[in-house]
């Protein structure tokens, strides 16, 4: 499977990059390093996503290209990044196999991936950039210092700055990708941790002021209303962090943020600690990820949300309130 992969981005001159929406490092240091690997053979790569970008993305530098086409005609290739299901794409899931007569998917969500593209290369692995360090070994590009800290960048976000469960592997390619880019750590931990706006900053006061405990305090979960968002001015892209806040605590073993959009529906990231799955409480409601870091989206009431988002965590984990 990996040889048609490098087939594929060999053979194509114009190339459609797509990734998922509420986008992440993952998502987009694995496009931008895609990206900057097919010009240097040659050929021209566009990126699409239909996401806001969070503050922390700075580390990424100019970001005015995206969404924006370079060329005219078709594309000879569309490859989707890190996105489990087509849905994942936003709007985009209506158009993008449009764009072009292949598909192409790299993706590390491999227990949940519905594979809708022609091509799947879906594995086991910390993320998607992890992946696309091999295939672009396999390409024989230059490693240069930007797309050794754009793969850096997403590896270090999705494995929960390496505290997530990851093999061997991640760490040598981490070495390598450090190797070979010549950057010190500090290039990437400073734009991407030490950037908080003061709005997401009094957003995370008022998570603190609202956290709440269960299961005699294995279970915490922090509930925002959209008029939180106004009060504080900060948005949803911006909140990563905070998903982690209760598992500082040594009782916390599992932790859920829910927050509400305008258009009525909670996006909901759960956390968890050692070998309890955050990702079989995601399946419960439509969602999936990683086993100590999964997502979903909720659509109700405030204190519906609440109940169902508590009772099937319990529920699921065995666990009384």
């Amino acid at each position: 499977m990996k040889n048609k992969v490098i087939e594929a981005l060999k053979g194509a001159k114009k190339v459609a990059i797509y990734i998922h929406i509420n986008v992440d490092c993952d998502a987009m240091g694995s496009a931008l390093a895609l990206r900057e690997a097919l010009m240097q053979l040659g050929s021209i790569a566009d990126i699409y996503v239909n996401s806001a970008f969070p503050n922390s993305f700075k580390v990424f530098g100019d970001l005015d290209f995206i969404n924006q086409k370079s060329c005219s005609g078709k594309y000879d290739l569309v490859c989707c990044l890190d996105s489990a299901n087509e849905g994942r794409l936003g709007k985009y899931k209506y158009t993008y196999k449009s764009q072009a007569k292949n598909t192409l998917l790299i993706d590390h969500h491999d227990i949940v991936s519905t594979r809708f593209c022609k091509i799947n290369y879906v594995l086991h692995s910390s993320s998607t950039c992890e992946i696309l360090y091999d295939i672009l070994k396999s390409l024989n590009i230059t490693f240069t210092k930007s797309i050794c800290k754009n793969l850096m960048t997403g590896i270090i976000t999705d494995t929960g700055k390496f505290m997530y469960s990851l093999s061997a592997e991640t760490f040598n390619v981490a070495g390598s990708l450090m190797k070979k880019g010549g950057f010190n750590i500090e290039e990437i931990a400073n734009p991407l941790m030490n950037s908080m706006r003061m709005e997401v900053f009094n957003q995370m006061k008022l998570a603190y002021s609202k956290i709440e405990f269960y299961a005699d305090g294995k279970l915490a979960i922090i509930m925002f209303s959209k008029s939180d968002f106004e009060e504080t001015g900060a948005n949803m892209e911006e909140l990563d962090v905070f998903p982690d806040i209760p598992l500082q605590l040594e009782c916390v073993q599992f932790a859920i943020l829910a927050s509400e959009d305008d258009k009525g529906y909670f996006r909901v990231s759960l956390r968890s600690k050692g070998d309890i799955s955050a990702k079989d409480v995601a399946a419960l409601f439509g969602g999936g990820g990683h086993l100590n870091a999964s997502g979903c989206k909720i659509f109700g009431e405030y204190d519906d949300v609440k109940s169902q988002l508590i009772d099937g965590t319990l529920q699921t984990l065995g666990w009384k309130i």
